[in-house]
């Protein structure tokens, strides 16, 4: 049985803010505007995956690599 749709957006909101803890204790300006890009697009596949079994991290990967 997959998530809930709001359990699956607590669990992505969750590990994108693990990811901008990383990236300020980084000091990486890149890192943080590319989670800032990540977080624009993660709704809208976080929606296109919801028939699918999904994990926050596939969900975050796919993202990363839509964002531009």
């Amino acid at each position: 049985m997959g998530r809930t749709q709001p359990s699956l957006t607590r669990a992505v909101d969750k590990e994108l803010e693990k990811l901008e803890r990383i990236a300020r204790k980084m000091r990486d300006e890149s890192i943080a505007r590319k989670i800032t890009k990540v977080r624009e697009n993660v709704r809208q596949i976080e929606e296109a995956m919801q028939d699918e079994v999904s994990d926050p991290l596939e969900v975050i990967m796919l993202a990363f690599l839509v964002a531009e």
